[in-house]
């Protein structure tokens, strides 16, 4: 079991414009991929959002609005599984692809559908994706909408990897940090911070 984090320095990906989303997926994902690499063939990546590229969307209807030339960078990009393409053709991925949206618990999400893939036996581990940007007013309003925990206070996206013979992981209530913090990611930094050794995220 391994764990990654990326924050607002993820370095841009080729073909992905204006956005910090897909970096961030790119960077915590090839962190743990590089470091511990292993068959794409029996891999599996699931990525779970709240509120997706919320800055893609905005941009691309803005534009829509204002009568611009849209680009088409903005259409391909507004997909999350965009980013698990490219990941999947880096690292020669070549197992299920699935992006999930949740109200609140993405920890919790994630781990239900690593569960679930890890029966199918051609696959022997599951990458698990969580990203969020930090808020908008659209954004905002929307979580005041769904009643939910707020965004982050950054961009940030974690990134785990599972394998079959890992023992199955539980996040743990927060330890006190304000949801304004990691919002809708937070028992999923959590949980990276513990399979990285430290006490806190």
């Amino acid at each position: 079991m391994i764990a990654a984090m990326a924050g607002p320095a993820a370095p841009p990906v080729a073909g992905f414009v204006e956005s910090a989303f897909n970096p961030l997926v790119h960077q915590a994902v090839e962190r743990c991929l590089t470091a511990h690499p292993g068959d794409g063939s029996r891999t599996a990546m699931v990525l779970a959002s709240t509120m997706g590229d919320a800055t893609t969307l905005d941009l691309g209807s803005r534009r829509l609005v204002a009568g611009q030339v849209h680009n088409p960078l903005l259409f391909m990009q507004s997909t999350a599984n965009a980013i698990l393409g490219q990941l999947s053709r880096d690292f020669a991925v070549t197992g299920p692809l699935l992006c999930l949206s949740t109200v609140a618990d993405l920890a919790g999400e994630l781990l239900s559908t690593t569960e679930l893939l890890l029966t199918d036996k051609e696959l022997d581990r599951v990458v698990l994706i969580g990203v969020e940007l930090a808020g908008t007013g659209r954004t905002t309003a929307a979580y005041r909408e769904l009643r939910t925990i707020g965004p982050p206070a950054e961009d940030r996206a974690v990134a785990l990897v599972i394998d079959r013979d890992d023992p199955h992981p539980h996040p743990r209530p927060p330890y006190g940090t304000p949801p304004t913090a990691y919002g809708t990611l937070r028992g999923l930094v959590e949980l990276a911070a513990r399979i990285q050794g430290t006490d806190r995220p």
